[in-house]
């Protein structure tokens, strides 16, 4: 599998973010096993290149999702376009700054939200915080009081934000931790796991919220996730990262079609029957009750299965695209069986 990326002109006013040929390694240590107190003079380091020549530019007013398995870059991505990694070759501009060089500037303009790491104050109420980010943003009375209401009324947040934060659930605390890092309305938002361990009612306030903040304010996302629906919902374009390198940047449908454009077909049954026969036709689960069966895009408007869905036999059918867990974890295994089969 290649891929090509194209990097758009450094000077392009509509980019949000560019990345070209970006490297990162780290220095770490193994202790040697059995060497008791001279484990720690005799060490064996080891040089692990977390970024190994990413390029990719995101638009102004995307949502973009940044994908990848545990230690493939996601997570020092992020922190070299927010400056707080230096890279040790590259170029990066975010918002046509360097994020090293112009960090103060840069961070009046971004956001940035670590769902493992809160802002806010253990023993004070939210709205504490919110207001030490209003003095160190600069920002007004009225100003203020406007973007709160939004901001709580979107995160759906009235009953919580007065509240000391030790009071509240992980999924209110992650809820008053984005408001309080978009306080200041950011261009471009980071989100580094944003929804992790978080209950479904804020997944969806937390999705919600960054729908509108989008539709509204053009705000750009540049999402690192391992939730599969985070990738599905809310974002168009996906890059996956994988030993520190870009190995897909493209839709989400356009992964699907790597492994052929095929539909599930699930049909609930009256009775014992038999699927037609069609080519490329496969049974994924049988019961008693309903066969699910996957078969080519290109057959769904053959008679035939029309025929069959409609049969006396059928009570009722869905047709729905696979499963993208699923068809992730097809690419995952293909990438691994190619790098394998070069090695």
């Amino acid at each position: 599998m290649t891929l090509t990326v194209v990097v758009a002109n450094m000077k392009d006013d509509s980019l949000a973010v560019l990345v070209e040929d970006v490297r990162k390694k780290f220095k770490s240590y193994e202790t040697k096993h059995g060497q008791g107190i001279l484990s720690s003079i005799r060490r064996q380091y080891i040089i692990k290149q977390a970024l190994n020549g990413v390029s990719f530019s995101v638009k102004k007013g995307e949502i973009v999702a940044l994908l990848g398995k545990n230690g493939s870059g996601k997570s020092t991505m992020i922190k070299v376009l927010t400056g707080v990694l230096h890279p040790d070759s590259g170029t990066i501009r975010v918002l046509g700054m360097d994020p090293w060089i112009s960090r103060e500037t840069l961070a009046m303009r971004i956001g940035v939200v670590f769902g493992a790491h809160e802002q806010l104050y253990w023993n004070l109420p939210a709205l504490d915080t919110f207001q030490f980010r209003k003095a160190l943003y600069g920002i007004s009375d009225d100003e203020f009081k406007r973007r709160v209401r939004y901001l709580v009324g979107v995160l759906e947040l009235e009953k919580v934000y007065k509240r000391q934060v030790r009071e509240l659930s992980l999924g209110e605390r992650m809820k008053c931790n984005f408001a309080a890092s978009l306080l200041h309305m950011p261009e471009v938002v980071f989100l580094d796991e944003p929804t992790i361990g978080v209950d479904l009612p804020s997944s969806f306030a937390l999705r919600d919220a960054l729908f509108d903040m989008n539709k509204r304010f053009g705000t750009t996302f540049i999402i690192a996730t391992h939730i599969i629906d985070d990738i599905k919902i809310l974002a168009k374009r996906t890059i996956i990262l994988d030993n520190g390198s870009v190995i897909y940047d493209g839709t989400n449908q356009g992964i699907s079609k790597m492994f052929g454009d095929y539909r599930e077909v699930t049909a609930y049954l009256k009775g014992s029957t038999k699927l037609p026969h069609l080519s490329g036709v496969r049974t994924l689960e049988r019961t008693k009750d309903y066969i699910k069966f996957s078969i080519p895009g290109k057959m769904i408007k053959d008679k035939r299965l029309g025929a069959f869905l409609s049969s006396d036999k059928v009570a009722d059918y869905s047709i729905a695209e696979p499963d993208f867990g699923i068809t992730l974890h097809q690419f995952y295994k293909k990438r691994a069986s190619d790098h394998g089969s070069k090695d």
